[in-house]
């Protein structure tokens, strides 16, 4: 039986050479590739953010702070980005969002103070909430029951460039703790060029005028579809699991220096570990998953992964055990997110794919935003180990919610085009 490879591409018995060519003909091809560079500028700079707001004489409470800006612009961008991608497209939307991802690594080179690095980490988070129109081109381009794999597939580009980013990281940072902000800015600044010449639309403008309005064509509407099961409890446990997710990776790079007086180097190391274990759970393995078990049953599996690191990670007995909390949570998130995104997807008609799935990133968005600020004050107020604890609770609440997930959710055909 034919597999496939982590960008979506089948791999039923042709050439390389060939599998390389329908790759290169391939949207999702080129959208998994800009995803992959828009991320690698994100590796590259966030093992670094710590040591560097720190020589700026930044206290724990404002690393954290400045890791919440991000998700706090996200938030406020990924729903109005994901509403005019249904009404305009995906395409320009997508280059936009890449060309703002240098202009913010150019901002973070250029920085020499804590402000000049909140004013960096905003306007990355605005770039970012094209993630909702990536989600959404995913969701133009495949059938319902290859969604997920599809979301993975996002994940798994995602996963490589925050595995190969803190090496470049690494290597540059010799020369600076900013150098590292100005190759990411010229690999997003490329790759936005790139993207203008291969990547195609999804949703081309005749489409979105002919489209009959969705479920969210109105704010309304929107917050209504919101609110309903099974929306309302898939977001629910997003939000639970995200902001206990980033809470801990907020905190990782200060708990692991407090705790084993660890240096940005071996921080690197780290989010190497979780990056690759990230690409070979989201390209690999969570296909798989989804056929044995579908995407309910994947989502609970990724909660019991992410309470799994959080609850072992105050527990490890000596520096050597460290590394084996990467690949644990990276396990957790990798099929966790994925699936949900999928469900969501599930849950909005082919008009609202955009609307629908930036709402979810709204909610992500405050799970991203209040993690961090409850981590770093738990952290500087009470103890470096008290954020593992409580966002283990916080999982475990969305697990006991995870059983009323549907087995099956109905989906209205979405328009594909070829893979």
């Amino acid at each position: 039986m034919a597999g496939w490879d982590i960008f979506g591409a089948p791999l039923d018995g042709v050439s390389a050479p060939a599998r390389f060519t329908r790759m290169k003909k391939s949207p999702l091809f080129v959208l998994y590739a800009a995803v992959l560079v828009d991320m690698l500028g994100f590796g590259i700079v966030l093992p670094l953010l710590p040591f560097y707001a720190e020589s700026f004489g930044a206290t724990p409470l404002q690393v954290t702070l400045l890791i919440a800006s991000f998700s706090a612009m996200q938030l406020a961008a990924a729903p109005l980005w994901g509403r005019v991608s249904d009404r305009t497209g995906r395409r320009p939307l997508l280059i936009a969002g890449l060309f703002a991802s240098a202009l913010s690594y150019l901002i973070f080179g250029l920085a020499h103070s804590v402000w000049m690095l909140l004013l960096s980490r905003m306007a990355a988070g605005a770039a970012g909430g094209n993630i909702t129109v990536a989600q959404a081109y995913v969701a133009d381009s495949t059938a319902a029951d290859d969604r997920a794999r599809g979301m993975g597939h996002i994940g798994a580009a995602s996963g490589l460039g925050v595995m190969l980013g803190p090496a470049v990281g690494a290597l540059f940072s010799r020369w600076g703790l900013g150098v590292p902000g100005f190759v990411a800015a010229a690999l997003c600044l490329l790759n936005g060029i790139a993207a203008i010449y291969l990547l195609p639309e999804s949703r081309p403008a005749h489409v979105c005028a002919e489209a009959s309005p969705g479920q969210a064509a109105t704010i309304r509407g929107w917050m209504r579809s919101m609110l309903r099961y099974p929306l309302s409890l898939l977001l629910s446990i997003y939000f639970l699991t995200i902001s206990s997710f980033t809470a801990m990776t907020a905190v990782l790079a200060l708990y692991f220096e407090r705790r084993f007086a660890i240096d940005q180097s071996e921080m690197g190391i780290m989010f190497t570990i979780s990056g690759a274990t990230t690409v070979l759970i989201r390209g690999m393995l969570l296909g798989p998953l989804v056929k044995r078990f579908g995407e309910n049953r994947t989502a609970q599996i990724g909660i019991v992964g992410l309470a799994a690191a959080m609850i072992l990670l105050p527990l490890l007995p000596g520096p050597a055990f460290m590394y084996f909390i990467p690949p644990v949570y990276a396990f957790g998130a990798g099929t966790l997110f994925p699936a949900l995104a999928s469900l969501v997807s599930r849950a909005s008609d082919a008009s609202s794919q955009g609307s629908i799935l930036g709402g979810s990133q709204l909610i992500g968005g405050l799970g991203r935003v209040i993690g961090p600020m409850w981590a770093g004050y738990l952290f500087q107020t009470i103890g470096i180990t008290s954020p593992c604890l409580v966002g283990a609770t916080c999982v475990l609440i969305a697990g006991l919610l995870s059983v009323r997930i549907p087995r099956r959710q109905s989906q209205r055909p979405a328009s594909a085009i070829a893979a």
